[in-house]
């Protein structure tokens, strides 16, 4: 029964990797748009010289573009940890077949394991 929840995880957690990564390339190596989060209107300051108009345009994409990087990393480490998770599974059901294996195991033979 760990054998099967084991590789699902492990499934999962590379689709959440490879999700991560393809979004990763398809925003930086495609130059595909990221999804506008922020979105800063023009700042108008008061200055001495009078009042001066302040661009946000490459603010707001350099913003939106950290938050991108942000949660895509997020999910890498997510499908990480799960990846993880099912390999350790899959590693404690091997060792648990094979002691139930032995029927008397010497020191030398756990060792082995």
């Amino acid at each position: 029964m760990h054998k099967i929840v084991g590789y699902f995880f492990i499934f999962i957690g590379m689709l959440l990797v490879f999700f991560a990564l393809i979004g990763m390339y398809k925003a930086f190596a495609d130059h595909q748009p990221v999804p506008q989060v922020v979105q800063l209107t023009d700042m108008n300051i008061r200055t001495q010289y009078g009042n001066m108009l302040v661009p946000m345009q490459n603010i707001n994409q350099l913003a939106n573009i950290g938050l991108f990087v942000l949660l895509m990393m997020f999910v890498l480490s997510a499908g990480a940890k799960v990846g993880t998770i099912g390999c350790n599974l899959l590693k404690n059901e091997r060792i648990y077949e094979a002691l139930s294996q032995l029927k008397n195991p010497t020191m030398e033979e756990l060792k082995k394991l």
